[in-house]
Order: structure tokens, then C-alpha cells, then sequence
């Protein structure tokens, strides 16, 4: 990995940051949905909290965090695989 960063870094972290951003994403719809379809109850919960945005942001923070950190995984994985020789 060290070659190909050496050669163009930018293009390597926009990558990076791109992965990042998709499984931000995804992690951010698949907590929406869980509350829209009350999955757990937990679009109840959030709902009937008495800081319904302060609830939705401690259900949607995980997902997103972890989606994120997923993607960049993801992300790497093409370098890795390439540059492991």
C-alpha cells in the first residue's frame, strides 16, 4: 500500500472518504428504517420520548458510526488485495 500512496495519495483518500460516505449512508438508512417500520419498538420509544430528537440521534449515531467505519473497510479492501504480493 505504501507505492500506491507514494504515487497519487489524493486519489487513494478521496476513495477512502467516498467508502466512508456510502456506509454512512447505509447506516443512516438502515436506522431510519428500523424506526419507520417500529422494529424493537423502538420508533415508538423515540416517539414518545420527551426529546424525540436527542432519542433519534442516540438510535441513528451507532448505525451511522458503524456503517461509516464499515465502508472505509470495504473501501481498503482493493488496495489490500492488490498490493498484499
Amino acid at each position: 500500500m505504501p507505492e500506491a500512496a507514494s504515487r497519487n495519495p489524493r486519489r487513494i483518500l478521496r476513495h477512502l472518504a467516498m467508502s466512508a460516505l456510502a456506509g454512512l449512508l447505509a447506516g443512516t438508512v438502515a436506522a431510519g428504517v428500523l424506526m419507520m417500520l417500529d422494529i424493537g419498538s423502538i420508533g415508538t420509544m423515540v416517539a414518545r420520548s420527551t426529546a424525540p430528537l436527542l432519542a433519534a440521534a442516540t438510535v441513528l449515531a451507532p448505525f451511522a458510526l458503524t456503517g461509516m467505519a464499515a465502508g472505509a473497510a470495504i473501501g481498503l479492501l482493493p488496495y489490500l488485495r492488490k498490493f498484499r504480493r
